[in-house]
């Protein structure tokens, strides 16, 4: 099955949708890559936490066939793993699009309700549809390896605004939430954008939003939404459409149809 996908790819390459960031899943991914732990004993799970880090997507990374969500859809991202993580990232979760809209209607149409009375809208306008979440992704190639060398403490003032991830910015354990978001709105305006570069340390971690840390972008928002995809005899995301749309856009093939932002996205890749 592999073999045949990969000369069916071969066959109908197109360089289709928007790209995305490919980041690991753990803050710790840079050291255990250091330690060799992607090769060892338990490599099968570092290497699902740790994509970027070990290899398995590039940092900059898109879908290569606009059939991936398809074949996402019906399970390959399992059975042929080798093959989708290379060809078919976005569609199989490592790769998290950037979100814009395209047209300068999309509030207007947002807010007159066309977001659901014509779904064909949303991969045109996914912020005001609400369909994306403002996380925290790491910029630059480099990220695990610099923050696994102490350079989020030592030179806070690049590294919090290139890798906001790695450097842990948006701490489940100590915000409760991967939400990138100013911790104390109120104090963040009284400080003002100047102090984000005054004093990087302190002022971005409480303030990601307000100092530029933040990236909207396409990713499923709750870890069962794979199940829910695959539920109702693959259904599930058509079934209930509004709010899978809103929680499981990758795992609905979603994520894979936003379409590149401009001439400067693609020349900075």
């Amino acid at each position: 099955m592999p073999r045949l996908l990969a000369l069916l790819a071969l066959c109908h390459l197109r360089a289709i949708h928007g790209w995305g960031y490919c980041n690991d899943k753990d803050v710790s991914c840079g050291k255990w890559s250091q330690l060799g732990e992607c090769d060892g004993k338990n490599g099968e799970v570092v290497k699902d936490l740790c994509p970027h880090s070990c290899g398995q997507c590039q940092h900059m990374c898109r879908d290569m066939d606009e059939r991936c969500p398809d074949w996402a859809g019906g399970g390959q991202c399992k059975d042929n793993k080798d093959f989708m993580m290379k060809e078919c990232p976005t569609s199989c979760g490592l790769c998290k699009p950037k979100c814009y809209d395209k047209d300068e209607a999309c509030g207007t149409w947002a807010r007159s309700g066309e977001c659901k009375k014509n779904p064909s809208i949303n991969s045109q306008c996914p912020v005001s549809c609400g369909i994306c979440n403002s996380v925290c992704l790491d910029k630059q190639n480099d990220c695990p390896q610099w923050a696994a060398n102490g350079d989020c403490n030592s030179n806070p003032g690049f590294m919090l605004s290139a890798c906001p991830y790695s450097c842990n910015i948006c701490s489940v354990e100590e915000h409760g939430s991967k939400k990138c978001a100013d911790r104390n709105r109120n104090q963040c305006l009284i400080w003002g954008e100047q102090e984000c570069g005054l004093n990087p340390g302190s002022v971005m971690r409480t303030c990601p939003d307000l100092c530029g840390l933040c990236t909207l972008a396409c990713e499923d928002r709750a870890t069962d939404c794979p199940g829910w995809a695959a539920s109702k005899d693959g259904k599930g995301c058509t079934e209930d459409a509004d709010f899978m749309l809103e929680h499981c856009p990758q795992s609905c093939g979603f994520c894979a149809k936003i379409p590149v932002h401009a001439a400067k996205d693609k020349a900075e890749l």
